[in-house]
C-alpha cells in the first residue's frame, strides 16, 4: 500500500512537470528555435540587430510605425527610383522567445534585404550574451542598434571591445539610440575623487565606431539654459500665460521685443540648485553639465558674483514608492528648504536631472511643504521627464494641482508633429491622438540615416567598415536626415555628426515649457504647455514657437459627468 501511494504521488508530480514544461514551451519561453539563438542571415542579406528590453514592445511598435512611415515617404523625400519595400509578415509574433524581424529592400530585392531583428534582453540574455552569440554566428550584423540608457550602451560598448576580434568580418557599428550621457564615472577606487571633465568619454569605449542619434547631455542642457536666457518670462516672478505666437517670438519688430525683454529681465536675485541621484549616472551627469554651463551662462550675464549663487546637492539612491519620497529624497526636500541661500532669492530655477517617477515624488513632496516658495520656482531638466507624461498621462504622471511649478524640459525631436500623427484619429468619432511623435521621428531618422548608408544605388553594402563611411556622410537638410553621396547637391545642410560620432548642434532639438495657470495663489486646474525650436534664419538663431501652445485641463472627469457623459 505504501509503494502504491510513492507511486501514484510520484506519477502527479510527473504529471505536472510534463505540463508546466508543455505550457512554458507554448508560451515560447522554451522555444529552442528561438531562444538565445541569432537568426541566420540568408544569402545576400544584411542584419540589424536591435537589442532592447524584452518588456519594449511600445519601442519596438514606435520602430516599426516609423519603418512604416519612411516607406510612405521614401521616394518624395529621397527622389529615388524605386520605392522602398517591407515584408513585416513576421514584425509582431505570437511567442514572446521568438525573434520579431522585419525586412526592407529596393525594387526587387535582387539587390538583397536587410532585415532588422529584436533581440530581447532578459535575465538569460543579456546584451553581453547576444553580442557573443553574434559574434559566433559568422556572419557579422552590420550595426548593432541599441543603448536607451546610459548604462546599457556602457555595458555594449565594453563588450563590443572585447568581442572585436571574434567577428568573421568587419565588427558592426554601434548606432545609440537614447543613452545621452557625455561621460562616466569610473568603478575603480582609483578614480573615485576624479573632477568630471576628466572622467572618460562614452563615445570614447567603441572609438569609431559608435555613433549617437540622441543628442547629448551638453548640447540637452545647453538648449534648456539657451532656452530660458532667451525667454525672459521663464523668470517672471508671477504666472505669464502663452497665447498662440506670443511672447518675444510673435513680436515681428526688434525693438518690440528689445523693450519686452529689457521690462522682463530678472532684477532681483536668483540662485540655481542642482539636485544628482548618485546610482544613477545618466543623472550624475547632466547634473555635473547643469553645474558647469550654468557658472558659466551667468558668469557672462552677472560676473563672478552670479557663479557664487549656483549650488549643487545629490540624493544617494534612486529606489523609491511611486508618490512617496524615499527617506533621502525627504531629507533632500528639507535641505533645498533649510538652506538660505535659496528661500532669500525670488527666483530660483530647480535643476531635477532625473526620471519622472523620482522627480514627481520630489516635487509633491516640496509642493506640500512649501507652497508659497515653489511659486516662484522654475524647474530644468532634460530628457527623462517625457512629454507623453506630461501631457497624454498628465492626470496620474504630472497632474499640475500636485506639482503646480513651471517646467522647462528637453526633446529631441517634436512631440506635437502633426504630420506624424499627433492630434489624427484614425476613425471617425474617435479622440484625437495625444501620444507625443518624438520617439517616432528618432526612430524615423535613425532608420533613414541606416538605409542611405546600408544601400547604394539599391544594393546592400558588403559590411559594417562600407556603412561606416557611407554614415559618416549623413547631413541634416530641411528637417530631414539625408546623406550626401545622395543629395550631393543639399544647400546649407549641416553634418549629421561631429567628429566624435556624436549628434551635431542644430539637427532637430527642441524644448517643452510646462506653465501652471494660477488666480493668485490659488492653482487652477490648468496649464499652457508649448514647443519650441531653434528658429536657426535669425541671427543669432532664436527659440520660435513649433506650434499653437496646447492648453491643457486636468478636471476632464468632472466636466464629463457634468455633460452627462460618464466617466
Amino acid at each position: 500500500m505504501k509503494w502504491m501511494r510513492v507511486f501514484i504521488v510520484g506519477g502527479m508530480i510527473a504529471t505536472l512537470a510534463a505540463a508546466g514544461f508543455l505550457t512554458l514551451r507554448g508560451l515560447g519561453v522554451l522555444d529552442e528555435s528561438d531562444l538565445g539563438r541569432p537568426r541566420a542571415v540568408p544569402q545576400g542579406d544584411q542584419e540589424i540587430a536591435y537589442i532592447a528590453p524584452s518588456t519594449a514592445t511600445d519601442g519596438w511598435e514606435r520602430l516599426i510605425a516609423a519603418i512604416k512611415l519612411l516607406k510612405k515617404e521614401w521616394r518624395l523625400i529621397h527622389n529615388t527610383p524605386e520605392d522602398l519595400q517591407i515584408d513585416d509578415e513576421r514584425a509582431f509574433l505570437q511567442l514572446s522567445a521568438e525573434v520579431p524581424e522585419v525586412g526592407l529592400w529596393f525594387g526587387d530585392g535582387e539587390g538583397g534585404k536587410l532585415w532588422v531583428r529584436w533581440y530581447k534582453l532578459s535575465n538569460l540574455n543579456d546584451s553581453k550574451s547576444w553580442i557573443r552569440k553574434l559574434a559566433r554566428r559568422g556572419s557579422p550584423p552590420l550595426a548593432i542598434v541599441g543603448g536607451d540608457t546610459t548604462d546599457r550602451a556602457l555595458e555594449m560598448s565594453r563588450v563590443l571591445v572585447g568581442e572585436a576580434d571574434n567577428w568573421s568580418g568587419p565588427p558592426p557599428l554601434f548606432l545609440i539610440t537614447t543613452a545621452t550621457a557625455d561621460r562616466y564615472l569610473p568603478t575603480d577606487a582609483a578614480s573615485a575623487n576624479l573632477s568630471h571633465d576628466r572622467w572618460p568619454k562614452l563615445l570614447d569605449i567603441y572609438r569609431g565606431r559608435s555613433f549617437r542619434f540622441a543628442f547629448t547631455n551638453t548640447r540637452m542642457v545647453d538648449a534648456v539654459l539657451d532656452f530660458i536666457h532667451q525667454q525672459p518670462t521663464v523668470w517672471a516672478s508671477q504666472s505669464v500665460d502663452v497665447a498662440p505666437r506670443a511672447g518675444i517670438a510673435g513680436m515681428d519688430d526688434w525693438m518690440s521685443r528689445l523693450a519686452f525683454a529689457g521690462a522682463m529681465q530678472p532684477i532681483h536675485p536668483f540662485v540655481v540648485y542642482t539636485l544628482a541621484w548618485s546610482d544613477d549616472g545618466y543623472s550624475k551627469d547632466l547634473s555635473e553639465i547643469f553645474f558647469r554651463l550654468s557658472a558659466n551662462r551667468f558668469r557672462e550675464d552677472y560676473g563672478d558674483s552670479g557663479v557664487s549663487n549656483i549650488i549643487d546637492n545629490y540624493v544617494l539612491y534612486s529606489a523609491g514608492d511611486y508618490y512617496q519620497p524615499n527617506r533621502r529624497e525627504e531629507i533632500a526636500v528639507g535641505l533645498f528648504l533649510a538652506d538660505d541661500r535659496v528661500i532669500a532669492q525670488s527666483k530660483r530655477l530647480l535643476v531635477l536631472p532625473t526620471g519622472t517617477q523620482r522627480a514627481r515624488r520630489f516635487l509633491r513632496t516640496l509642493c506640500r511643504r512649501a507652497p508659497f516658495e515653489t511659486s516662484k520656482t522654475v524647474v530644468a531638466t532634460g530628457d527623462s521627464i517625457s512629454f507623453n507624461s506630461v501631457y497624454r498621462d498628465r492626470d496620474v504622471a504630472w497632474n499640475i494641482q500636485d506639482m503646480p511649478v513651471p517646467m522647462v524640459f528637453f526633446t529631441h525631436r517634436n512631440p506635437i508633429d502633426r504630420n506624424a500623427g499627433f492630434g489624427k484619429t484614425e476613425r471617425k468619432g474617435e479622440q484625437p491622438s495625444t501620444t507625443g511623435t518624438q520617439d517616432l521621428l528618432l526612430h524615423r531618422d535613425i532608420f533613414e540615416a541606416i538605409l542611405q548608408a546600408g544601400f547604394e544605388k539599391g544594393e546592400l553594402v558588403a559590411d559594417g567598415d562600407k556603412m561606416r563611411v557611407r554614415l559618416k556622410q549623413a547631413i541634416w537638410h530641411q528637417g530631414r536626415v539625408r546623406n550626401r553621396l545622395i543629395h550631393p547637391a543639399a544647400q546649407g545642410a549641416l553634418p549629421f555628426f561631429d567628429d566624435e560620432g556624436n549628434r551635431a548642434a542644430g539637427t532637430g532639438e527642441h524644448v517643452v515649457w510646462l506653465q501652471p495657470k494660477r488666480d493668485g495663489m490659488r492653482v487652477l486646474p490648468e496649464a499652457i504647455l508649448s514647443v519650441w525650436h531653434v528658429d536657426s534664419d535669425g541671427s543669432p538663431p532664436r527659440w520660435a514657437l513649433t506650434d499653437d501652445p496646447l492648453h491643457v485641463r486636468y478636471d476632464r472627469l468632472q466636466e464629463a459627468f457634468q455633460e452627462g457623459a460618464g466617466p
